[in-house]
C-alpha cells in the first residue's frame, strides 16, 4: 500500500501531503504514477486546470483524476509553467479547451495541446520569482483582511446579543434571568416563554404522490432551499420562495397559510436560521413559525433568535440529520422589554448592521481588487508585457 494524491489534495499553489489515502500500486504502475519533488499536479476535473507544485520529497503517487506535468529539460522552471497555467485557467484560455458537456473535464489530450510561451531560462526564473513574491504578499494581505472581516462579523453578533439581552442603555440595573443563554437582563424586563407572546405554528409537505397538489401552484412555500441567503445574517425578509404549492395541496396537508410578519426558524438540517415572511406564506415541516402577538415585534423576535446559537447547539440532536424537536422549541424563553424599548433596540441593531456590513463589504471589495491586480500582473508577466530583465522587481510588485 502506497500513499497517493487525489484531486481534493491539490489546491492552487498548495498540496496536502499529510494523512494521504492509501492504495496498492503494482510494480508495473509505479513508474507511471510515481511523483518527484518539482512535479506539477494539474486537476483533471472539479476546477479543471487547478495546479500546484510538489515541494515535498515524500514518497507518494497520484491517481488518474490528476495530471502529472514534468518539464523535459532542466532549464525549464516548473514555477513558470504553474503561473502560466493559472493565467490560462483564470483568463478562460484553458477552460475553452475543456469538455463542458457534463462536468468540466481536462483530458490528457487537451492539456497536451495547450500552447505555452517559454522565455529563456533566466527570464523564466525572474518571472517566477516576481510572481511568487507577489502571490505571497497577496496571500498575507488576504489572510489579514479575511481575519478582519471575521472579527467585524463577530463584533456585530455580539452587539445584537447584547442589545436583546441588556438593551441599548448602560445605566439599567441588571438581574439574573435564570435562563442560561440569556444571562442578566434589566430589572424592568420580563423573561417569558416565547409561545406565550407569539403563536407557534409548524409546517407540512403536501403528499408528493398526488400531482394535483403540485399543479397550478401559487402559494409561497418556505423550504430549506430558501435558507442560503439568510446564513450570514444579512437578509431579514423573505419575499419570494423557490417553491410553491397549490390551494388544494394546502387544504389537504398540515401546512397553514401564515400572515405577513411571521418569523420562521429552520429546525432541521440547516438548524437555527431565521427570517421574516414578507407576505403570506406556508412552510414545510422543517420550520417552527411564530406569529407575533401585540407584546412583541417580529424584528425584535428575529434578533432574539439570531442571538440563540448557544441554545440551538445545546438543543440540536442527531449526528447526520440534525433537528431541534418541537417540545424543546415550545420551551424557548425570550427576554421581553416594553414595546417602545423593543423598537429602540431594533433601530439600534439595524443601524449597527448597516454600518458594520458596509465595512465588511469594503473588506471584500479590497480582497477582490487584490486578486484582480495579482491576475493582471500574472497576465502581463507570462505574455511578455513586462520586461523583467529591464524592470526592477519592487516597482512591478508595487502594482499590488
Amino acid at each position: 500500500m502506497r500513499p497517493y494524491l487525489r484531486n481534493q489534495d491539490v489546491k492552487w499553489w498548495d498540496i496536502n501531503t499529510d494523512d494521504l489515502a492509501m492504495m496498492n500500486f503494482p510494480p508495473s504502475d509505479q513508474r507511471k504514477y510515481e511523483l518527484r519533488e518539482g512535479d506539477i499536479l494539474v486537476c483533471e476535473g472539479g476546477e479543471a486546470g487547478r495546479c500546484a507544485i510538489l515541494e515535498s520529497d515524500k514518497d507518494c503517487f497520484f491517481q488518474m483524476a490528476l495530471h502529472r506535468v514534468r518539464p523535459r529539460y532542466e532549464d525549464y522552471d516548473p514555477r513558470y509553467f504553474a503561473h502560466f497555467m493559472e493565467f490560462a485557467k483564470k483568463s478562460g484560455i484553458l477552460s475553452a479547451d475543456a469538455n463542458r458537456a457534463t462536468i468540466e473535464h481536462l483530458s490528457t489530450e487537451k492539456l497536451s495541446e495547450q500552447t505555452i510561451t517559454i522565455p529563456p531560462a533566466d527570464e523564466q526564473e525572474k518571472i517566477a520569482d516576481l510572481l511568487d513574491n507577489n502571490r505571497r504578499k497577496a496571500e498575507k494581505l488576504t489572510e489579514q483582511l479575511s481575519k478582519l472581516s471575521s472579527e467585524v462579523e463577530e463584533l456585530l453578533n455580539n452587539r445584537i446579543y447584547q442589545s436583546v439581552t441588556t438593551g441599548v442603555y448602560n445605566d439599567a440595573n441588571l438581574t439574573q434571568s435564570g435562563v442560561g443563554w440569556i444571562g442578566e437582563v434589566p430589572e424592568h424586563w420580563e423573561v417569558v416563554r416565547t409561545r406565550f407572546i407569539a403563536r407557534l405554528e409548524s409546517g407540512h409537505t403536501p403528499s408528493r404522490s398526488n400531482d394535483e397538489y403540485w399543479e397550478d401552484t401559487d402559494i409561497p412555500w418556505v423550504t430549506t432551499s430558501d435558507i442560503k441567503p439568510f446564513r450570514d445574517g444579512r437578509k431579514v425578509y423573505l419575499d419570494e420562495t423557490e417553491n410553491q404549492i397549490s390551494q388544494l395541496g394546502l387544504e389537504n396537508s398540515g401546512a397553514r397559510l401564515l400572515p405577513e410578519g411571521t418569523v420562521f426558524l429552520s429546525r432541521t438540517a440547516s438548524v437555527g436560521f431565521s427570517g421574516i415572511m414578507g407576505k403570506e406564506m406556508a412552510t414545510s415541516q422543517d420550520f417552527a413559525n411564530w406569529v407575533c402577538g401585540d407584546e412583541i415585534l417580529p424584528e425584535y423576535l428575529l434578533y432574539v433568535f439570531r442571538s440563540m446559537d448557544q441554545e440551538f447547539d445545546r438543543l440540536t440532536q442527531g449526528s447526520t440529520h440534525q433537528t431541534i424537536y418541537m417540545p424543546d422549541i415550545r420551551s424557548f424563553k425570550t427576554p421581553l422589554p416594553p414595546l417602545e424599548e423593543q423598537r429602540e433596540i431594533v433601530n439600534h441593531i439595524e443601524h449597527e448592521r448597516e454600518r458594520l456590513w458596509e465595512l465588511i463589504n469594503k473588506v471584500g471589495q479590497t480582497i477582490d481588487l487584490l486578486e484582480e491586480k495579482r491576475q493582471a500582473l500574472i497576465t502581463a508577466a507570462v505574455t511578455g508585457q513586462i520586461d523583467v530583465q529591464e524592470s526592477r522587481g519592487d516597482e512591478i510588485e508595487s502594482t499590488l
